[in-house]
């Protein structure tokens, strides 16, 4: 389902003939939390049959909400494909459906999945209330009123609709109406099938664990067993007795849970297992169809994670033999849940692996296992958006440009004529139409929110949508200031990129640092895209008076994997190493006060900002830690072990990486904040580390819990949790950087 949330933007009247000669506003939290700045959703959502892409408009008044259609070639409206204002032929009048918030196609578009009341579920997903719209007959039928859904999707022929609820899977034939439970034994806490658990979520990035075969006679599903993995207790202070909810949760070193791989034969309602060997201790980290409907391929990761063996499965027997495999005796091997396109009919996948030390494509031959490259070079491969049999073309995004920017590319399948599409510095978000002929682009910069823009796959016949310019210029009412980007050498052979925001009126006097981080193998924070409320509030703190800064250092994503893997079984030293290096370069290039430096982050940049003030105490001001894990003993297994090896082999690489064994040397200043609901890092890390330094006698930090809150710390618009966050941290710096 390729899913895209547009935006436009409402300009309020009171803004109407401002000019710039006129005084700046009051560019406050408030502002920023409750939603003034943001802009007006719009979920989009390409057409599979038709050069057309559609989005929910809904009328700001007492109009009905609808969902229109686009024309590529002309850009302009060209049917109103639902309405929630629903009226039959036997109606007087319109009875009015819900408000729904998201939808989609079923491969033919001859029906819509409308869905509302939408929720996060663990770190990822999402589940919701669920109706099949049918484009034909104008019949509206629900899905299952028995509970919200996980990962709806509909059978390659637009007939049938699967999805998860409680942990089982279901069939809804949707002219008849009727459904039937594929699996009846799963339970949350016990067997999940066709949906990844807690730890896989947020270990692996996994969420939908089911593939329907292209010919929809069968689905390939992982069931997993969550029996053999310990509770940990969540505790929430709602009630007059407090309510504990137990989450399988398995600690570094602890038992993972047992996945299994089974394929359902739709027609004659029966499973059948995969070998994937009978070592409960292992991870099944994806799988894919072949387009031949006979083969599935199925990813396997040693407990370690450090070999991985992509192995094709019969769809009749089960039985399985290798094609590939990787292997990584150093450190470890990164996988991609999604990993593998058949191209070229079928005769070889396309795969990603850093196995050159950088993300790249390579074919591998189906029958041979044969692997030969299709990108190189010192840069990185981000997804695959398309391929194109036809013209043997593979359409990806990449950062080859600048470490810091996401651009779109295509290259033929034997690795030549490697072409740009898009232009712009910074960061491109693009979706390619089932045809392969048009592209929707959502461009932004650090400085600029975002332009919609369509054009052809040549990159030539570019129309704008929506430009935003009266985001633009309602910002210009304000102090805003601007972000500017450097780059600082790590080492002789590595950089890394940041950026820094000075006040809006910026006084000549040297100035206090914030330097935020997040610093995790995952995510990078440097980037070249606009970013709303979080860089607008790193925006307002500069206009409290501190010169603030973001780094991606060593042990980040985007530069490789030597860059990413040097802090393999040793994490926080070579951060904290760069977040020094950074200091000491910004104090000679931007008027930086080096004695009135702060480090701020959250869950791993978090553990940094708590490293900092203890291992490495007196080398910064002081620290804000949000949700910091404080020891690695403390966080889930996959995370853990990927960073650290497992605890019985690196037992000494636990304990001189975790914050709390250094309590003894802290110094003052450091501010920890978590939520007593937090699901990810729970609040064990936070309480243990007060403890610790409690026992260390040291009174002089502070500390903050917001009750029930989990690892987000928001509470929706408008986000007094985040307003609360904000002011408590800018008079904590205030206090300590003088």
């Amino acid at each position: 389902m390729k899913k895209l949330v547009i935006c436009t933007f409402v300009v309020f009247p009171a803004f109407f003939g401002f000019s710039q000669s006129k005084p700046k506003m009051s560019f406050d939290l408030e502002k920023i939390w409750s939603g003034y700045f943001d802009e007006r959703k719009y979920v989009v959502h390409l057409m599979n049959q038709s050069p057309h892409f559609a989005w929910i408009q809904t009328d700001t008044g007492t109009g009905p909400q609808v969902i229109l259609a686009l024309d590529f070639n002309t850009t302009r409206i060209v049917d109103t494909l639902f309405s929630n204002q629903i009226k039959r032929d036997t109606d007087s009048l319109p009875t009015t459906f819900t408000y729904f918030q998201d939808f989609g196609f079923s491969p033919d578009d001859s029906k819509i999945l409308i869905q509302t009341q939408i929720e996060p579920f663990n770190m990822l997903s999402e589940k919701s209330f669920n109706y099949i719209w049918d484009t034909q007959k104008k019949i509206l039928r629900v899905v299952s009123a028995n509970g919200k859904q996980l990962y709806p999707s509909f059978s390659p022929d637009s007939k049938l609709l699967s999805y998860v609820l409680d942990g089982n899977l279901y069939l809804m034939n949707i002219d008849k109406n009727e459904t039937t439970p594929i699996t009846v034994d799963g339970a949350p806490g016990q067997f999940l099938y066709g949906m990844a658990d807690g730890l896989y979520e947020t270990g692996f990035g996994m969420t939908k664990a089911y593939e329907w075969s292209p010919d929809g006679k069968y689905i390939a599903m992982l069931r997993f067993n969550e029996n053999t993995v310990k509770q940990y207790p969540i505790t929430t202070y709602e009630r007059s007795y407090p309510d504990i909810r137990n989450q399988r949760y398995p600690l570094a070193g602890e038992m993972v849970p047992d996945v299994k791989v089974f394929i359902y034969d739709i027609s004659n309602k029966l499973f059948v297992p995969v070998d994937v060997g009978v070592n409960p201790d292992q991870y099944i980290t994806g799988i894919r169809w072949s387009p031949d409907n006979k083969t599935l391929i199925v990813q396997k990761l040693t407990r370690d994670q450090k070999k991985l063996e992509v192995l094709k499965a019969d769809a009749v027997t089960g039985k399985t033999s290798p094609l590939y495999s990787e292997e990584s005796r150093a450190d470890y091997v990164t996988v991609h849940p999604g990993n593998g396109w058949f191209i070229d009919g079928g005769r070889s996948l396309l795969w990603m692996s850093e196995k050159d030390g950088y993300n790249h494509l390579y074919n591998i031959m189906a029958d041979s296992g044969t692997v030969i490259p299709v990108t190189q070079g010192k840069w990185e491969v981000m997804d695959i958006k398309a391929t194109d049999d036809e013209k043997k073309e593979i359409f990806y995004t990449s950062n080859e440009a600048n470490s810091r920017e996401k651009q779109l590319y295509k290259i033929s399948y034997d690795g030549k004529n490697r072409t740009r599409i898009t232009t712009g510095r910074g960061y491109h978000d693009v979706w390619i139409s089932n045809d392969k002929r048009f592209i929707f682009d959502e461009f932004s910069s650090v400085n600029t929110p975002p332009v919609y823009q369509s054009m052809s796959v040549t990159g030539k016949d570019q129309r704008k949508l929506i430009e935003n310019k009266e985001l633009k210029d309602r910002l210009q009412d304000f102090p805003v200031p601007d972000v500017n980007f450097f780059t600082v050498r790590a080492n002789d052979s590595m950089t890394m990129n940041g950026w820094i925001i000075r006040p809006y009126q910026n006084p000549r006097a040297q100035l206090p640092l914030l330097l935020y981080v997040y610093g995790g193998s995952t995510k990078q924070e440097a980037q070249d895209r606009w970013t709303d409320r979080f860089t607008l509030t790193m925006r307002w703190l500069a206009n409290q008076g501190y010169a603030v800064a973001c780094i991606d250092p060593r042990g980040t994503p985007g530069k490789g994997a030597a860059f990413r893997k040097c802090t393999y079984k040793a994490p926080g030293d070579v951060e904290i190493s760069d977040l020094l290096t950074v200091k000491s370069y910004l104090s000679r290039n931007y008027r930086i006060d080096s004695s009135q430096v702060a480090v701020m982050g959250w869950s791993y940049g978090g553990y940094l900002a708590a490293l900092a003030q203890t291992k490495y105490a007196g080398k910064f001001k002081s620290g804000v830690a949000i949700a910091p894990v404080t020891n690695w003993r403390y966080y889930e297994n996959i995370y853990s072990e990927r960073l650290l090896s497992l605890p019985s082999e690196n037992a000494e690489g636990y304990k001189k990486s975790s914050p709390i064994n250094y309590t003894d040397d802290y110094k003052g200043g450091l501010f920890i904040v978590h939520g007593t609901a937090d699901d990810n890092v729970h609040l064990q890390n936070s309480l243990e580390l007060s403890k610790q330094l409690t026992n260390s006698r040291k009174t002089n930090f502070e500390q903050h819990f917001y009750p029930d809150k989990t690892h987000n710390l928001s509470d929706g618009t408008p986000n007094i949790l985040r307003v609360s966050l904000y002011t408590r941290i800018n008079e904590f710096l205030k206090r300590e950087l003088k």
